[in-house]
């Protein structure tokens, strides 16, 4: 027993002599770092104070007049040349149509070109002279409108137009000019033209409208144009129009029906802008041509009086006889008749629509007891229902 009180009193005593030993030895270590750090402050310190007495000098030995330095913004432009940033854009040929990162490389190097101000014209302009271009975002829709009003360039020639009108100036709007002269695309020559509007108005309308008339003159394009061809086509017609000319009335006349007997929408979409309800005559003069066989092309025709139906005496003559045509498939009469209940521009019924719709539903109560076949009867029910919802609309005040 007295052994094992001396053996637990020994235990007891080296855990404390232990301690006392790690204790001290954990101090020593502290107050080896506390040393180390207190010699690192004490440098630093110094050479603030270092600093400090310096500033103060140069302080006492300068002019009394302060010297303001100016701030340096952050630049993000790069050092290369306005060339060799055209170089960049047209190597993103080669990369992904429509590829995300091809976008985001092409913004950035528009905008890197855009910064280096006029010095980027002679670049631009030697490039576009090679009548290069291919597309960078994705043309959903390939209006005139759409492409000014899209975010991304459709394409790099696009692109560098939109950094020319930013780079402005005399040299800017020369470089516009200049490719408004010698440009064969439809959709570039209308996009030029407002923007030269905008720059200088009508300055450069008669360029324009030459350049227009010049590239419309050139033979109607065959069946089986493109949408983009008839787009381009679109855009050209879309130049006389924006300045008001009617000089290529006669000339797109001539070019409407092609002996294929295939109707030119492009043209005709001019004369309906520029001749109004006085194109009615003209398409029902062509919707009679033995040439035509396919019943799309008679159904574009028939689509002139349509905007006019209730509002032109020939207008009503014609769709009548249209509707009545048993040689069209139903289904093309169908539309035709339902297509009533559309106002012109597709806007809302209002009071001053009403002699309109009246008009419509008189000549539908007209022709629906007179037609025996069953689809215009129910074209023509739809429509005359559509009609009256049509009327309570525009009599009913919100």
């Amino acid at each position: 027993m007295k052994q094992g009180f001396l053996l637990l009193i020994a235990i007891v005593g080296g855990i404390a002599i232990g301690s006392v030993l790690m204790s001290r030895h954990l101090m020593t270590r502290y107050q080896q770092q506390l040393t180390e750090e207190r010699a690192a402050w004490d440098a630093e310190r110094l050479s603030l104070e270092h600093t400090l007495e310096d500033t103060r000098a140069w302080a006492r030995n300068a002019n009394a007049t302060p010297v303001i330095v100016p701030v340096q913004q952050p630049s993000t432009q790069t050092n290369r040349t306005p060339r060799e940033i055209v170089a960049k854009l047209v190597a993103l040929k080669a990369g992904r149509p429509n590829d995300a990162r091809t976008l985001r490389q092409a913004i950035y190097w528009l905008e890197e070109l855009a910064l280096a101000g006029e010095r980027a014209l002679p670049a631009i302009r030697e490039f576009l002279a090679l009548n290069q271009d291919f597309d960078l975002a994705p043309r959903q829709s390939k209006t005139s409108t759409a492409v000014g009003e899209s975010i991304l360039p459709v394409s790099l020639r696009f692109g560098l137009f939109e950094v020319v009108k930013r780079i402005g100036g005399k040299g800017a709007e020369a470089l516009l000019a200049d490719t408004l002269n010698t440009t064969g695309r439809g959709l570039e020559l209308v996009w030029l033209a407002r923007a030269l509007h905008e720059i200088a108005p009508n300055q450069y309308r008669e360029s324009a409208l030459v350049s227009a008339r010049e590239l419309l003159a050139r033979p109607a394009p065959a069946s089986t144009v493109s949408l983009v061809e008839r787009v381009d086509r679109d855009s050209l017609f879309e130049v006389l129009t924006f300045f008001g000319d009617a000089s290529f009335v006669s000339a797109a006349q001539e070019q409407v029906l092609g002996a294929n007997g295939k109707v030119d929408r492009s043209a005709l979409k001019y004369l309906e802008q520029s001749l109004g309800a006085q194109a009615v005559p003209l398409a029902a003069q062509w919707y009679s041509d033995p040439r035509i066989i396919d019943p799309i092309e008679k159904d574009i025709l028939a689509r002139v009086a349509l905007h006019w139906v209730g509002a032109d005496g020939q207008a009503d003559e014609f769709y009548i006889r249209v509707i009545n045509d048993m040689t069209l498939p139903g289904g093309i009469r169908k539309d035709i008749i339902e297509d009533l209940n559309y106002l012109p521009d597709k806007r809302k019924p209002s009071p001053g629509d009403l002699p309109l719709i009246d008009n419509r539903i008189a000549i539908i109560e007209d022709q629906l007891p007179k037609t025996s076949d069953p689809v215009n009867a129910a074209a023509l029910t739809e429509a005359h229902t559509d009609l009256v919802n049509m009327k309570k609309a525009a009599t009913t005040k919100p």
